[in-house]
């Protein structure tokens, strides 16, 4: 849902992204906000793509860890599992992903 305007003969892309460091709530706001199911998510320097976030794959892990930045989001779909269940472990959140899991 890009938004194009035109300013001397050029145009002007105004597309809707998040950064790797947004929390998991400020996304689902953004994705409310718009009526979006999925965003693109791009370094904040460079503008490249890193990856894509979904509305449900946020909307389950919102109900336990809203905080967490999507760049942990990104990192769990890497490795190829949906989120199983989350526990404390030593002072550190842990995701179980079927073989995988993964710290923050």
């Amino acid at each position: 849902m890009a938004k194009c305007v035109r300013r001397d003969e050029s145009l002007i892309s105004r597309a809707i992204t998040l950064f790797p460091g947004d929390t998991v709530l400020a996304a689902l706001q953004v994705m409310q906000r718009y009526a979006l199911a999925v965003l693109p998510v791009v370094d904040e320097e460079r503008g490249e793509l890193v990856g894509e976030v979904t509305e449900a794959e946020l909307c389950r892990v919102a109900s336990r860890l809203p905080l967490i930045p999507i760049a942990e989001v990104l990192t769990a779909k890497a490795l190829g599992g949906q989120e199983v269940t989350t526990g404390v472990a030593e002072g550190w959140q842990v995701a179980l992903e079927g073989e995988h899991a993964w710290l923050h």
